[in-house]
């Protein structure tokens, strides 16, 4: 029984390493509407942050802002790497090292938690900070999860669960860079523990959605 399931799995991987080698069109095609509805998602997002939670009086100096700049760059460099790996997932046997995409948002991080002498506290400004900033960054962050399951399914997904949380980590990253612009905790710590906590939710969800909705 173990040897069927691996001479299965083997069998599509060759089935989908075929498929790429022998349609390069499609594949372009998929990355191009990987990057469309990432950036569209991104749009939309931030649309719907300010929105929802307003426009701050202050935007322009906000936006200017060391904070700002720190939660937004991390969000998009982690979401550079979440990029490489849905392709991946959707192209079998490109971007092998894609998770190395993922090095320089962690680095950003890691410099912005060890130079952050706000003393912001942990747990935010308001008794409600840290709810309302997960529950926040989850639902900016479902346009774009739904944006990157629609897309991987143009591709070759040959590991449902593995795709699925790939585009979870990505859209979380969206959500998390969206809700950057109407955030008003603005310690790397709280970035790091809570925007964090809120990927990880987006990710499970986008596993376990992918799971089932990707499977061949």
């Amino acid at each position: 029984m173990m040897k069927s399931a691996q001479d299965t799995s083997a069998l599509i991987r060759s089935l989908a390493r075929e498929a790429t080698e022998k349609e390069p069109p499609q594949g372009l095609r998929f990355h191009r509407l990987l990057l469309l509805a990432a950036g569209f998602s991104l749009m939309l997002s931030i649309a719907l942050a300010l929105g929802v939670f307003g426009i701050r009086p202050n935007l322009p100096a906000v936006l200017a802002g060391t904070p700002f700049l720190f939660k937004f760059a991390t969000m998009l460099l982690l979401a550079a790497g979440g990029l490489a790996l849905v392709r991946r997932a959707g192209e079998p046997g490109t971007g092998s090292s894609a998770w190395m995409m993922l090095i320089p948002g962690f680095l950003v991080l890691a410099m912005g938690l060890a130079l952050d002498s706000s003393g912001f506290p942990l747990l935010g400004r308001h008794g409600g900070a840290v709810p309302s900033c997960v529950g926040a960054i989850v639902l900016l962050s479902l346009p774009a999860l739904a944006a990157g399951l629609s897309v991987l399914k143009r591709g070759v997904p040959v590991q449902p669960l593995r795709a699925g949380l790939a585009a979870g980590f990505l859209a979380g990253t969206i959500g998390g860079a969206a809700y950057a612009f109407v955030c008003k905790n603005d310690g790397a710590l709280f970035v790091a523990i809570w925007y964090g906590l809120a990927i990880v939710i987006v990710a499970t969800l986008g596993a376990l959605i992918g799971r089932k909705a990707l499977a061949w």
